[in-house]
């Protein structure tokens, strides 16, 4: 008798999940979406998902959560850019890794697709210019380089899923850059820039630039990395680097908006965010930041990769970045957010 496969999505109600859970259903999957408790399920509403009620830090629960489980999609993660969170960045990204890990070996899962980050891959230098060159899957944050808590747990999260790898599951990684696209329900740090801008609410920015992924391109490399990914590799799905400039002249021209005309140099914002991270840090600990200190680092990294691996093993073609903020522009409009 054969046994219909089952996928679980860890983390459906979040961004990503939403889409990879439609994407899944569009093939046919029998799909189960493993959600907190206090999760806002709206992303998942309507749709034919079998709902199962686990928490990364809830051991029993993810026994439950994987139990007759054929394919499992790890996207469920802690996000945060702010000072403070590092204890429960750890106990969520990795010690939560590691057991649902543990829990898929113990089940018998047959593949899993694990989502890093492109903030875990490392960034080389050139010795003598120290600008960045090209980061590739061979590339792991190095100790000594600088990190927010959230890429560093990212980074660390790898390990519990090498381990389980080297002990016999077949798991890989994908490793996305910034993604940008629909079905942003929450929404996430992209989709709230976009969002500002669609309600006139966007007065300035900074000049700067970061590696853009459209949502399609990252949905598609998870599915082609369940079907052809090898056993504890790496597939870095990266897009092309596109300056907020760039960006500011899309938004206004998908949005009928006029782009901010205030244009704050890096070298005051970098004063402005000193005081400002020190000010949150000490009065607002709990408050989630737009900007602080590292995600100016990141923009002004010149931090760039490559996705040739995802092309030449798993058959992925990438696509644009401008595209893709037109799409995430039209799901708002479409939802009432602007």
């Amino acid at each position: 008798m054969t046994v219909m496969s089952l996928t679980l999505v860890t983390g459906a109600t979040g961004h990503l999940g939403a889409n990879l859970v439609r994407a899944l259903l569009a093939q046919g999957k029998r799909v189960r979406a493993m959600v907190r408790a206090t999760s806002d399920r709206s992303a998942l509403s309507g749709l034919d998902v079998e709902i199962v009620e686990a928490d990364l830090g809830d051991i029993p629960s993810l026994s439950r959560a994987v139990a007759g489980v054929t394919h499992l999609y790890h996207t469920a993660a802690m996000i945060s850019v702010k000072s403070g969170d590092r204890a429960e960045l750890l106990r969520i990204n990795v010690d939560g890794t590691r057991a649902l890990m543990d829990a898929a070996l113990a089940a018998g899962v047959q593949k899993v697709v694990h989502t890093s980050s492109f903030g875990a891959i490392g960034t080389p230098r050139d010795p003598v210019t120290h600008q960045a060159q090209c980061s590739t899957e061979a590339h792991h944050l190095d100790p000594f380089e600088n990190a927010n808590d959230y890429e560093r747990s990212k980074s660390m999260s790898e390990l519990p899923v090498f381990q389980a790898a080297a002990r016999g599951l077949d798991v890989c990684i994908v490793n996305p850059s910034a993604i940008v696209g629909p079905n942003d329900f929450r929404p996430s740090l992209v989709g709230r820039t976009v969002v500002d801008f669609g309600l006139g609410k966007m007065r300035a920015y900074i000049p700067g630039a970061f590696d853009w992924v459209p949502m399609r391109d990252v949905v598609m490399g998870h599915l082609l990395a369940m079907e052809k990914g090898r056993r504890g590799e790496r597939y870095l799905l990266c897009g092309r680097v596109h300056t907020l400039d760039e960006i500011m002249d899309w938004l206004a021209e998908y949005t009928g908006r006029a782009r901010p005309w205030l244009r704050i140099p890096i070298w005051l914002m970098r004063g402005i965010a000193f005081f400002k991270d020190a000010i949150e840090r000490r009065f607002f600990p709990n408050k989630a930041p737009r900007f602080n200190g590292h995600s100016i680092r990141l923009l002004t990294s010149g931090k760039h990769g490559s996705n040739l691996k995802a092309q030449r093993e798993l058959g992925l073609t990438p696509s644009s970045a401008k595209e893709a903020f037109g799409e995430a522009v039209h799901w708002f409009k479409q939802n009432g957010r602007f």
